[in-house]
């Protein structure tokens, strides 16, 4: 009985460490759960805000050189963006703001007569998307940060973090295109002697 006992006491003693580890273990999962839930919501916001300065550009920019289609749908993402961000809105947002591009581009080429009115609306557009580039330099630690936690967060979490993917898939390529953007707006502005705002240039030497 005695030998019964000390076997029985010995098992439970080595057994009490691994029974606390994986106490403290469950809520160290959530609660890093949550957190990155957290910087989701983060990260969703400032993309969102990036992204809505870019297409009120587009809008303004593009009612400038005429380009009345594409400003209706740059107006069109922008509502979307208003009433929710998921990550469906921002996918469409970003493939207006990217073919949107391609079409200022060529516009740039061959642009119609430009009054004072208009000229004064593409130098509103331009301070738009100045606001909109440095809002999007201002976030890249957040998507490296997010990027960084994604490689270590328990696949259980990774559903409930698809947008935040979808923002550090997205975001390279993006800043590249505005960037462009940015920059050929600016030389068509010097080209045609319109007002260059100080949130552009200082966009331009941010990127």
């Amino acid at each position: 009985m005695n030998r019964l006992l000390k076997s029985a006491l010995y098992l439970s003693l080595v057994c009490i460490p691994f029974v606390a580890q994986a106490q403290f273990k469950m809520p160290s999962l959530l609660g890093g759960g949550n957190k990155l839930s957290g910087a989701q919501d983060q990260l969703v916001a400032q993309y969102t805000a990036a992204d809505k300065d870019v297409l009120d550009a587009n809008g303004k920019m593009d009612d400038a050189i005429g380009l009345k289609d594409q400003a209706a749908q740059a107006r069109a993402e922008l509502a979307a963006l208003n009433s929710g961000s998921t990550q469906g809105n921002l996918s469409d947002a970003d493939k207006a703001i990217s073919d949107n591009q391609a079409v200022t581009d060529e516009a740039f080429k061959n642009p119609p007569e430009m009054d004072a009115k208009a000229k004064a609306t593409f130098t509103e557009g331009l301070e738009s998307l100045g606001k909109g580039v440095i809002k999007y330099v201002a976030m890249r630690s957040s998507v490296t940060s997010f990027a960084n936690s994604l490689t270590s967060v328990s696949p259980i979490m990774l559903p409930k973090l698809q947008t935040g993917s979808y923002i550090v898939k997205a975001f390279p390529p993006n800043s590249k295109n505005l960037f462009t953007s940015l920059n050929h707006a600016i030389v068509f502005a010097k080209a045609h002697d319109i007002t260059i705002p100080s949130d552009a240039t200082v966009a331009l030497g941010s990127m």
